[in-house]
């Protein structure tokens, strides 16, 4: 039966998979950065290049401040990084890639959010408000001599401490725990 292999095909184990960093993929307005409908515009080329799955590096609302600007900071999860366009060119990219029987994928990281992102901007005004829990907040601690020290001794493979320190509040984000469903 024609077809039947690839029906039976476990996508997410045999399939060709192709990351795409947008910023440096494909500018299709000269401005320097890549953008979605510079992708847009080469998806035939990883047709022929026998990509089966487009997985998109973060493309949301974000500063662009952690690890060398790739995007995982994320303000707003309903947003897309103007830059690289916006949910219209989703949209269309996605059509396109189903066109040709190919998948799209987003890196969607949901354990941590940018400190710009709204939740994190409410959890930070008060220990009663409602998105409070929804990050881990801990006092800060001092030494002997009173200066102030990191909450733990948590390193990064990448890049120092994994905390950021909010100087407008006595405590310091270790992570986020985002509730499903919101």
């Amino acid at each position: 039966m024609p077809g039947q292999k690839d029906q039976l095909r476990t996508w997410w184990k045999e399939s060709s998979v192709y990351q795409i960093y947008p910023a440096s993929f494909q500018d299709s307005n000269g401005d320097g950065i890549g953008d979605l409908k510079g992708i847009i515009s080469r998806v035939d080329y990883l047709k022929e290049l026998g990509v089966d799955i487009v997985w998109l590096s973060p493309i949301f609302k974000s500063p662009q401040i952690d690890m060398n600007r790739q995007g995982y900071d994320v303000a707003d999860y309903r947003a897309i990084h103007e830059p690289y366009g916006d949910i219209s060119d989703v949209d269309t990219l996605k059509d396109k890639l189903h066109e040709r029987g190919m998948k799209l994928v987003l890196d969607l990281v949901m354990n941590h959010t940018s400190d710009q992102h709204e939740w994190f901007q409410e959890s930070r005004k008060s220990k009663d408000n409602p998105y409070r829990d929804w990050y881990i907040w801990r006092p800060p601690r001092y030494d002997a001599q009173g200066n102030r020290q990191p909450p733990n001794n948590w390193e990064s493979h990448f890049q120092g401490t994994q905390r950021i320190e909010q100087r407008q509040c006595t405590s310091s984000q270790l992570a986020c725990r985002k509730r499903l469903g919101v």
